[in-house]
C-alpha cells in the first residue's frame, strides 16, 4: 500500500545500513525530505547518498515502478529532479522527462506496521486507537490536541473567508450569515446559511428599528408565512393567530419592496428536535438580536473577552450552554479569521485564549471520545476547555471516521510500535 511506503519512509522506519538501488548502487539517506500534500514529488529537499555522491532533490513513491509512466511522471517537467524512486516491487526502469535515468529503491513495509495500521482499520470505534492512548507521552498527546484546535480554527476561517468572497468584501454581511449558520446547531446549519444569503441586507438594515418588520421578514424568507399557522410546522404553538397575519402583512409588503423569494419551509427540521430548538424559535431569536443592534461585528472586534459576548444575549431567553456554543463556533472563528485576514496575529491569540477559558462543549463527539478513551486518566488529558472539545472533533471528524491515522499523531505513534 502506496501510503504505508510514505510512512515508512518519512518515519525512516528502513534498515540503517545496507540498503542499494536497483543497480546495485549504495545508498546512505541522510534525510528523507520534506513530505509534500499537494501537486508534484511526493518529497522534498531530501538528502540521499548514492553510489557515494551526495544528492539533494526530490523523492517519488509508488508501489510499483510502471506507476510513473501511468501518472505521466516521464512527461512532467515538475519531476526532473526526482533524485530517487521509491517502490515496493520495481517492475521497470524509469525516465524523467529530460531523459534521465532515476535510481530506484526497494523497500518493504515492515510486517509490524501493516498489522499494527489493520489494527487501527479494523476497530470500528473511535478513536480506534484508545486502548494505546494512555501510554503515548503526555507531551505529544497534549501538542497533538493544541494542533488539532489550531487546525480547526484555520478550517473555519477559510469557510469564512469563502463567504467574505460571496459578500464581495462586506465583513458585517459575511458576519451575519456566519452568526445564522451558527443558529442552525448543525441540525439547520446549511438551512440557516441558505436563508441568510437571501436576505436583503442593505435593505433589511433600512427596517432595523421595527421589530415586527425584521420578524417578518426573516419569518418570511424562511417560509414560515405561507399558508396559515395551524399549517406550518410548530409555528401556531409560537405564535398567536393575531401576530400571525400582521407578519404576513408585513412580509407582503417587504417581498414587494425587494422582489425577495423566500426558501421553502419543507428544508428546515423540526424531527427530533427540543421545542426551544425549533427553527421558528431561533429565527425569532435572532431577529431581536438584529434589531436591537447588539449583534454586530465592532461589538465582537472590540470585545475582551467571551463574557462581553454573553452579556448580548441576555434579552433573548436562551440557556447559557447555547450561547457558549454560538460563541465558540461561530464569534471566535470570526474573530481569527479577521486576524489572519488582516495579518494581526494578536487577534488569533486572543482567540485561542478564549477558546481555553471557555467550558468545554458537551456533545456526541466529547462523550464518545471520554466513553471510548476511558483508559486515559491523565488529569492534563479531561476535556475541560473548548479548546479541548474542539480539537476532539477535529479529531475525530477529520481523523478517525475517515480512518486516516496516517496523518493523526496519536495513530503514528501506535503504528510505529513494533512490540
Amino acid at each position: 500500500m502506496e501510503r504505508l511506503l510514505h510512512y515508512v519512509w518519512k518515519n525512516r522506519l528502513i534498515p540503517r545500513s545496507g540498503l542499494k538501488t536497483t543497480a546495485g548502487e549504495d545508498v546512505v539517506v541522510l534525510s528523507p525530505g520534506l513530505h509534500n500534500t499537494d501537486a508534484g514529488p511526493d518529497f522534498f529537499n531530501a538528502d540521499i547518498i548514492i553510489g557515494g555522491a551526495d544528492w539533494m532533490g526530490n523523492v517519488e513513491i509508488h508501489t510499483k515502478s510502471s506507476e510513473w509512466y501511468r501518472h505521466n511522471h516521464d512527461k512532467d517537467k515538475a519531476y526532473n529532479n526526482v533524485v530517487l524512486h521509491i517502490v515496493e516491487q520495481a517492475d521497470t526502469e524509469v525516465f524523467t522527462e529530460s531523459g534521465r535515468k532515476v535510481p530506484q529503491l526497494v523497500i518493504g513495509v515492515p510486517e509490524y506496521v501493516v498489522n499494527n495500521y489493520e489494527r487501527l482499520q479494523a476497530y470500528d470505534d473511535n478513536p480506534s486507537c484508545y486502548q494505546y492512548a494512555a501510554q503515548i507521552p503526555t507531551l505529544i498527546y497534549s501538542r497533538w490536541m493544541s494542533r488539532l484546535c489550531e487546525e480547526r480554527l484555520e478550517r473555519k476561517a477559510a469557510d469564512i473567508e469563502s463567504r467574505l468572497h460571496y459578500c464581495e468584501s462586506d465583513w458585517e454581511r459575511t458576519f451575519f450569515i456566519t452568526m445564522a449558520r451558527a443558529f442552525g446547531f448543525g441540525l439547520n446549519s446549511d438551512t440557516f446559511e441558505q436563508w441568510a444569503r437571501t436576505i436583503p441586507f442593505g435593505g433589511a438594515a433600512k427596517h432595523r428599528d421595527n421589530l415586527l418588520q425584521i420578524e417578518a421578514l426573516f419569518l418570511g424568507q424562511a417560509g414560515f408565512l405561507e399558508g396559515e399557522p395551524n399549517d406550518v410546522d410548530m409555528l401556531s404553538a409560537t405564535l398567536p393567530e393575531v401576530k400571525y397575519q400582521d407578519l404576513k402583512s408585513e412580509y407582503r409588503f417587504l417581498a414587494s419592496k425587494f422582489s425577495l423569494t423566500s426558501i421553502t419551509r419543507h428544508s428546515w427540521k423540526f424531527l427530533r428536535t427540543r421545542p426551544q430548538n425549533f427553527p421558528t424559535v431561533r429565527l425569532a431569536q435572532f431577529a431581536k438580536l438584529y434589531y436591537k443592534r447588539k449583534l454586530r461585528l465592532s461589538v465582537v472586534l472590540e470585545a475582551e473577552g467571551p463574557e462581553e459576548i454573553r452579556k448580548v444575549f441576555d434579552d433573548i431567553n436562551m440557556p447559557q450552554a447555547s450561547v457558549n456554543v454560538l460563541i465558540i463556533n461561530a464569534v471566535i472563528p470570526f474573530f481569527y479569521a479577521y486576524g489572519r485576514y488582516r495579518g494581526n496575529s494578536r487577534m488569533q491569540a486572543k482567540a485561542l485564549k478564549w477558546l481555553a477559558v471557555m467550558p468545554a462543549e458537551d456533545n456526541k463527539y466529547t462523550r464518545k471520545f471520554k466513553l471510548n478513551s476511558s483508559p486515559v486518566v491523565d488529569p492534563e488529558r479531561s476535556i475541560n476547555t473548548a479548546a479541548d472539545s474542539q480539537a476532539i472533533i477535529q479529531l475525530v471528524t477529520r481523523y478517525c471516521e475517515r480512518r486516516d491515522c496516517l496523518r493523526c499523531q496519536l495513530g503514528y505513534q501506535y503504528i510505529k510500535k513494533s512490540g
